[in-house]
């Protein structure tokens, strides 16, 4: 009897002895996270997170990455500025498969599995009530898809964690720098040209534009103008052409702002998308507004009757041609504000600015709508035509003309 207790006793102090063991590795029994990165040089808890990664550079060109977080997750870990031109590590822990991914997005359907997968000794598994993956990646690949890790400056490092049950949207996920040569880390800096380049695309069409725009429809006839004895006002005919000239041209600066700070064209983002599609419609606008045909009429720009015989002009007679210009010059005006607004709500996805931006830029819509229904109950809208002719229908054009508000 008294030998069974002794060896009974000691079975006990060893399975005890083992089971710290196993929760000082995977700390469990421990608030800091020194006994789980044992044996590797550099540990660093990534700002703002619970996620911990320890890592060796090897001489060899080898990097020796551990990443550990509290609760049943999944673990992905990507080289690159943001996620949709990535090069990421993921582990998933409800099949325990690590890949060696790319990401052209910031969706799921985006992430794509390498071809040639350049991690070795890689798993992901739960054991203490923690989420480890562990895996080896060369420093630099024969992949073109893998991010190069330079030792001697600051890596751009994103991660992300989520329900282990099941891959689908992160809970956590951070952007930062690594410094994988001597294990410092450091909030991401946004370039200089970066922010300017937001700065004035914002600018240009979250502020401009909208204005432009309102003003070419409601302030054709200005208050206290004595409308309709004084016709043809150009204030709103300034305020568009000039307006939007401005506004290209700080696109232009921004898109070269944007060229200089990412050393080249990506179009790999959606932002980048519609920024492109954004810009080369702007363009074609711009081109359109010098085919938009003759005048005509009765007098000329500076308010002087001119010969009968001259009258005649694409914009008086409304031709064919002025209708199918004007339909296609204000469609395609009010097309480029909704795409550029959706490619602005896009860029501050991409670098995850707060509420604030969305909440400035919702507001600058809700205002815009407002103004809208403001002007058109006090009867602002004048028609071109009748703004620049008035209403006498003895004009060719009247038959064209949108319901005007009064006659003569």
């Amino acid at each position: 009897m008294r030998l069974i207790l002794i060896s009974l006793f000691v079975f006990l102090s060893v399975s005890f002895s083992s089971h710290s063991a196993m929760m000082d590795e995977f700390g469990g029994n421990k608030t800091d996270a020194s006994s789980s990165c044992a044996g590797f040089k550099h540990q660093k808890t990534l700002l703002d997170s619970d996620l911990t990664l320890c890592w060796n550079a090897s001489e060899e060109g080898m990097l020796d990455i551990k990443a550990f977080h509290p609760g049943e997750v999944w673990i992905g870990l990507g080289f690159g500025k943001n996620m949709s031109n990535a090069d990421a590590v993921i582990g998933y822990l409800s099949r325990g498969e690590v890949a060696d991914s790319h990401m052209t997005g910031r969706f799921s359907s985006s992430i794509i599995k390498d071809k040639h997968q350049n991690i070795y000794d890689a798993s992901i598994f739960s054991s203490h009530g923690s989420t480890v993956m562990v895996f080896k990646r060369p420093i630099v690949t024969s992949d073109p898809t893998d991010a190069i890790v330079n030792l001697d400056k600051d890596t751009d490092f994103l991660w992300a964690v989520g329900d282990g049950r099941r891959f689908n949207f992160h809970s956590e996920f951070g952007v930062q720098q690594l410094h994988f040569g001597d294990g410092s880390q450091a909030e991401r800096q946004l370039s200089v040209l970066i922010v300017m380049h937001a700065a004035l695309m914002f600018l240009a069409w979250g502020i401009m534009s909208p204005v432009i725009i309102t003003v070419t429809r409601y302030f054709k006839v200005t208050p206290g103008q004595n409308f309709p004895l004084r016709l043809d006002n150009k204030f709103w005919w300034i305020t568009h052409w000039i307006g939007h000239t401005i506004g290209i041209a700080l696109s232009a600066i921004a898109l070269l702002f944007s060229l200089l700070a990412l050393n080249g064209i990506d179009v790999s983002t959606l932002h980048a998308k519609l920024g492109f599609f954004v810009l080369g419609l702007a363009a074609l606008q711009a081109i359109s507004g010098f085919k938009r045909g003759t005048k005509g009429g009765p007098v000329d720009d500076n308010g002087y009757p001119i010969p009968r015989s001259r009258w005649y002009g694409d914009h008086y007679n409304m031709t064919v041609y002025r209708r199918l210009f004007e339909w296609v010059h204000k469609t395609s005006g009010y097309l480029i504000l909704i795409a550029s607004h959706f490619t602005l709500y896009s860029g501050f996805f991409l670098f995850s600015l707060g509420p604030w931006a969305y909440v400035i830029l919702f507001g600058i819509e809700m205002l815009m709508v407002a103004s809208y229904v403001i002007f058109s109950l006090q009867r602002r809208w004048i028609d071109t035509y009748h703004a620049i002719w008035g209403f006498s229908k003895k004009h060719p054009g009247q038959r064209f003309s949108r319901h005007p508000y009064r006659d003569e």
